[in-house]
């Protein structure tokens, strides 16, 4: 059976103060009957010295060793006219422990207590009080004190009484300790509810929230209240909630990327097949010139070296964000990559008479060779087809704090305002005039997004007043 948390506080808090009041309750009746015990032990002994006293004294004055009968029936009729006053018995005893005189009346007299082991104790002159238990739960003390004459015991004064214990006291106040019992628990039973439902009010509160979230509403957070501990816990399922909230917005942005990846794939492929399948289909008519046989021809062959560079472009960006492992990478010169480049790219750059320069210095960095190369070369290409004939391209390296930062400026027309969030998505041609025939498959600054974000780096397209546009691009500079 499972109960919940406020009634397992509830029964907790009860239970507990239940066991305190009731070790309490014990410690204190035992204090009680220790308290009750020792009184009634001074005054038996202070009353058995003080008897003592007289008597040694009245045998002193009479010249004799021991009580006579007269003496001993005049003690009598005065310990029994005392005894309406008094709560203990009195008896005292010849030198033989034989009972002369007795507060309790003529019963008594006659009887030994010579056995007794404290009567036994104060005919050798000591004296020893004992603490028995009566048949009724009492607690009794007895003390016995000699009298003694010069030097000698001549008889005992034995007194005796008796006081309550705890066993009597819950004997005797059984009603009234129920009905408070009754009491106390009613109040602790009250009192343990408010608290319990105090303490536990806020992880109610927390289980709430929490089945609210798992329903799928996910804007709901826990209101931090209560102990430190259950702050610290809506604090946590807080900070979980906004993980959980920021992964699933991930994943369905992830979801949505693939989604527009798959339909811009799906577009950017029916062009190039298109074009194919109509040249094959037209060439499988027959009938066709050579020079058109020839055109068809070359049609095919320059869409299918389109779907390949195409293939080649989103394997390589599955490569860097996909998963096909870490970069392997090394310590690296960002002015040597760039001049490497810079060869790579002189025949297209020079075709297109654009010139290409590169100055400044900037730190080495960690990174992977061959992708840095490629970002490079990209960029360059990219901005070699934007810049006019004549105009130059601008590769400048410096640095900024611990940043290593490459800028690739170009002279041409910028880009349009529009076009400057979208710049680094996959298949986006900034500039409308250049359709798939002329220009690349819109991978390549797609690309340079990717191998940059692999390095833990950023890049970023800014318009330049003077005209033409500047890639900025920033990673962590190797620190020696």
């Amino acid at each position: 059976m499972h109960f919940s948390i406020r009634t397992r506080l509830l029964g907790a808090l009860f239970a507990i103060a239940i066991a305190i009041a009731t070790g309490l309750t014990y410690y204190y009746l035992t204090e009680l009957e220790s308290y009750g015990s020792s009184k009634l032990e001074e005054n038996l002994t202070s009353q058995a010295i003080a008897l003592s006293a007289v008597l040694a004294a009245e045998l002193q004055s009479s010249g004799t060793t021991e009580l006579n009968d007269m003496q001993a029936t005049a003690l009598s009729f005065e310990l029994a006219r005392a005894s309406s006053s008094i709560t203990s018995r009195i008896r005292i005893l010849d030198g033989k422990g034989e009972t002369l005189a007795d507060s309790d009346g003529t019963a008594g007299l006659g009887v030994q207590y010579a056995e007794t082991p404290e009567v036994a104790a104060a005919l050798r002159g000591n004296s020893e009080p004992v603490t028995r238990m009566t048949e009724d739960g009492r607690v009794s003390i007895l003390v016995a004190y000699p009298v003694t004459l010069n030097q000698e015991v001549v008889g005992v004064v034995y007194a005796s009484g008796t006081t309550f214990s705890t066993r009597t006291l819950m004997r005797e106040y059984r009603t009234r300790m129920i009905i408070l019992v009754a009491i106390a628990a009613i109040g602790v039973f009250i009192l343990s509810d408010v608290f319990a439902r105090r303490i536990s009010a806020p992880l109610r509160e927390l289980a709430g929230v929490a089945v609210a979230f798992a329903s799928g509403d996910h804007s709901v957070r826990a209101r931090p209240r209560g102990s430190e501990e259950i702050r610290a816990l809506a604090d946590g399922f807080n900070a979980m909630a906004d993980e959980v909230q920021t992964v699933l917005s991930e994943l369905n942005e992830e979801e949505r990327r693939k989604s527009r990846f798959v339909s811009d794939v799906s577009h950017e492929l029916r062009t190039p097949l298109t074009a194919i399948r109509g040249a094959a289909e037209t060439l499988l008519e027959g009938d066709v010139p050579e020079d058109d046989a020839r055109q068809f021809l070359s049609t095919m062959v320059r869409e299918s070296e389109r779907l390949a560079r195409l293939a080649d472009d989103l394997l390589t960006l599955q490569r860097i964000e996909g998963a096909t492992g870490e970069l392997p990478i090394s310590r690296v010169d960002l002015a040597e990559i760039a001049q490497h480049a810079m060869e790579s790219l002189a025949p297209l750059t020079e075709a297109r008479g654009v010139r290409v320069v590169l100055e400044g210095q900037a730190p080495p960095v960690l990174g992977d060779r061959d992708r840095l190369q490629q970002v490079f070369g990209n960029l360059v290409d990219n901005a070699s087809r934007m810049t006019p004939e004549g105009k130059t391209v601008t590769i400048s390296l410096s640095a900024e704090g611990n940043q290593a930062i490459a800028r690739v400026i170009d002279e041409g027309p910028g880009i349009s305002d529009e076009a400057l969030p979208h710049i680094f998505d996959r298949f986006y041609r900034a500039q409308a005039s250049r359709d798939r025939s002329t220009g690349g498959a819109g991978l390549g600054l797609a690309i340079v997004a990717a191998i940059v974000k692999a390095h833990t780096g950023t890049i970023v397209a800014e318009r330049r007043e003077e005209g033409g546009t500047v890639f900025t691009m920033r990673i962590p500079a190797l620190i020696d």
